[in-house]
């Protein structure tokens, strides 16, 4: 990877490292920085049987922060569809499962579930808060389903705020972490306009997922027409600026 990407500066490759074994997986972030990568793939599960909040995890989010490399969370970093039995539902299926880049329409209700469930426990746990350079990128899993998420977040640091004292020790709310910390990918479908209304400016970033069909035939037009309420900083955080705020290393 670091070669393909060495050939052209407009890329910026991406190390895939499982933290199942801390220890292992920051030698395999250091060296993969070192290389030249841009930033560090890792599933959206609980590595080794733990939160990805658990202390052992501090090291790997401390390198990141200081390195200026953002962790990011994409599409296959779970399961893509919808378990079997809820498939199960007498109709002949058309179109076939399973594939890299193959779902259907029950799949698309279910793909961020593992993604929001590891940023809602990174966040509860003081990650963001302990590491507030640190930045995440949450990529090609859609982005409406993060106002919500926003909500709850904020909902459970307050209401757990006394069995959990810890919430209550934290200097920024969830909403305000996830402002300043963490960007996601709309789908073209997607009204980019309404997100913003619903939650932050900051949070959103233009992508076209070129050549897979989710990407849209004219992501820039359908962008375009979706983000034409909002002002023209509004535009620029999300066709440019909020890219460069997740990557500061690449200007």
């Amino acid at each position: 990877m670091a070669e393909f990407v060495d050939a052209d500066d407009r890329l910026i490759g991406v190390a895939m490292v499982p933290l199942d074994d801390p220890d292992r997986a920051l030698i395999e972030i250091n060296t993969a920085l070192d290389m030249g990568l841009g930033a560090v793939w890792i599933s959206a599960d609980a590595p080794g049987g733990r939160s990805p909040g658990h202390p052992l995890h501090d090291p790997i989010w401390a390198t990141l922060a200081e390195r200026g490399v953002p962790f990011i969370l994409h599409v296959g970093s779970a399961p893509l569809s919808i378990d079997a039995p809820w498939m199960n539902d007498g109709r002949d299926r058309i179109t076939a499962r399973g594939g890299a880049e193959i779902i259907g329409s029950k799949d698309l209700t279910v793909i961020h579930h593992a993604a929001a469930r590891f940023i809602s426990t990174l966040i509860l746990d003081g990650v963001l808060e302990q590491f507030p350079t640190l930045k995440g990128g949450v990529i090609e899993i859609g982005a409406g389903w993060v106002p919500d998420m926003i909500r709850r977040l904020d909902y459970a640091a307050e209401i757990w705020a006394k069995p959990e004292p810890h919430l209550a020790e934290m200097t920024r709310t969830p909403s305000q972490q996830i402002r300043d910390q963490v960007r996601f990918t709309p789908y073209p479908f997607e009204d980019v306009s309404r997100l913003v209304s619903e939650s932050y400016p900051e949070l959103y970033l233009f992508s076209s997922d070129y050549p897979h069909a989710e990407g849209g035939r004219d992501p820039i037009g359908r962008f375009t027409k979706s983000t034409a309420s909002l002002s023209e900083n509004q535009r620029d955080l999300f066709f440019h600026k909020n890219f460069l705020d997740l990557y500061p290393n690449v200007c």
